[in-house]
């Protein structure tokens, strides 16, 4: 219960907070960071990391909260029972991503640049594919708290889930970022 009060204490202290520094924030799974490397398919009996990263950051991070699915349930007999690897520093003890309600992962200072490593789990495999899916926390869906003081609630999006052995995997959400025309482009548009 102590450890289940440390991971969501970020969270509470920054629940009445709205309109963060992290409109654009993505969570995903890497292969090889930052690489964005989504796919992997590795040699029977090899361990692999599969990286959860996030990325687009403006206020940098200090607590995120997700879900993942199990993947000794969901894709039984390709892996070894997987760990997982929390990288924030502090080293608090959160609950696996794939607990049923899913894990908070605080950090004891701000973390920001282009790509932010949450954590990983480590994948011994044995053969066959499955898709490693990134979902939604039970009580704090897609909250990803930034630096500022008291910290701010913004909500992330799913660049991409991990596909090993060529699994099929529901694509992300993230909506691309829409390409600005330049005045002229508009105005002849406008004529055609």
């Amino acid at each position: 219960m102590k450890r289940l009060l440390v991971c969501l204490l970020p969270l509470l202290l920054a629940s009445a907070a709205t309109a963060a520094g992290n409109p654009d924030a993505r969570i995903y799974i890497d292969f090889d960071p930052p690489n964005y490397v989504h796919e992997c398919v590795p040699e029977l009996y090899q361990t692999f990391d599969a990286y959860v990263c996030l990325d687009s950051l403006g206020e940098g991070v200090t607590s995120i909260s997700f879900r993942m699915n199990d993947p000794t349930t969901t894709c039984p007999g390709v892996f070894a029972p997987p760990s997982w690897i929390s990288l924030f520093p502090g080293g608090i003890l959160c609950p696996a991503p794939w607990h049923p309600n899913g894990t908070t992962v605080p950090s004891t200072e701000c973390l920001s640049g282009d790509v932010v490593i949450i954590g990983y789990v480590p994948l011994f495999y044995l053969g066959g594919n499955c898709c490693l899916e990134i979902l939604d926390h039970v009580y704090f869906p897609r909250w990803v708290v930034d630096c500022s003081d008291p910290g701010e609630v913004d909500y992330y999006c799913v660049l991409s889930n991990g596909r090993v052995g060529g699994a099929e995997c529901p694509d992300g959400d993230c909506v691309p970022v829409p390409v600005k025309s330049s005045t002229w482009g508009a105005m002849k548009s406008l004529y055609r």
